[in-house]
Order: C-alpha cells, then structure tokens, then sequence
C-alpha cells in the first residue's frame, strides 16, 4: 500500500468519526481518546507501507551501485573539467570521488538492513498518519463549532 492510500483511509475514517463527536471542550482528552481509538489502525496501516529491514538483495545492489557511481563519477567527471587539476590534485579529486562513492552506498546499505532504522521509519510513518489525520478530525470539529457560534 502507498502512503497516501493510508493517509486517505485513515483521514476518511477520522473524518467520519468527528462529524459525529460533540464538540471540543478538552483538546488533551480529544487527543488521548483520539489517539487511543486510531493508533491501532495508523499502526496497521503503517505496516503496510512500509518496509521493514530486509537482506541487500541484488534489487538493491542493481540500484545502489549505477547511482552512486553516476554521482561520484560526475563528480569526479565535472571537477576534473571545471577545474583541470593536475598531480596530487586529480587523485585528491579521486578519492573525493572514490569516498562519496563508498558513504553513498554505506549509507543505502545501512538503511536497507538496519533493524533499528526500520522500526524508526515505522514508528515516524505512524505519528505522521496520526498527526494529519488529528488534525482533519480537529478541522472537521473547528469547522462545526464555528457554524454553530
């Protein structure tokens, strides 16, 4: 599932349960109640789409490595013709070039085998379902309560 896909059915559903709740009187006692009725569907939704800690399979060896060595080499490429260096300067040019690639691909490497940094983007994909979908329940009870004053 796409994120926006989630963030639409959650928000439709955050929606519709505001239009039938009173209006807010208490915003930290709206918050924990809506929080406690919807996390468990954001926390739902935010397994679905998105991906946990995986092997660095040849998809991502396909990706990571072309990427990475398009940049380092236009790196390399456009300082090599922008600036001309000569000697000990085209190989710290080089190796600028050669280190960009290796972090580039440390990092994506990282990123797609950490455990820790999958749970992170879980738990940052379930606050963010939930903020935005707060605040369409908030709008929708702000929109009422402005109707009805």
């Amino acid at each position: 599932m796409k994120d926006g896909q989630a963030l639409d059915r959650l928000s439709d559903k955050a929606e519709r349960w505001a239009k039938k709740q009173p209006a807010i009187e208490d915003r930290e006692a709206f918050r924990a109640e809506f929080d406690a009725r919807f996390r468990p569907e954001a926390e739902s939704l935010a397994g679905q789409c998105t991906l946990g800690a995986r092997p660095f399979g040849v998809k991502e060896w396909i990706l990571a490595v072309p990427l990475w060595l398009i940049l380092a080499g236009g790196v390399f490429l456009l300082s090599w013709v922008f600036m001309q260096p000569e000697g000990v300067w085209l190989w710290v040019f080089a190796t600028v070039a050669a280190l960009i690639f290796v972090l580039g691909f440390g990092a994506v490497y990282v990123d797609t085998t950490s455990e820790r940094r999958a749970r992170k983007r879980y738990d940052d994909k379930v606050e963010w379902l939930l903020g935005i979908s707060r605040r369409t329940a908030e709008d929708v009870l702000n929109k009422r309560s402005g109707a009805k004053g």
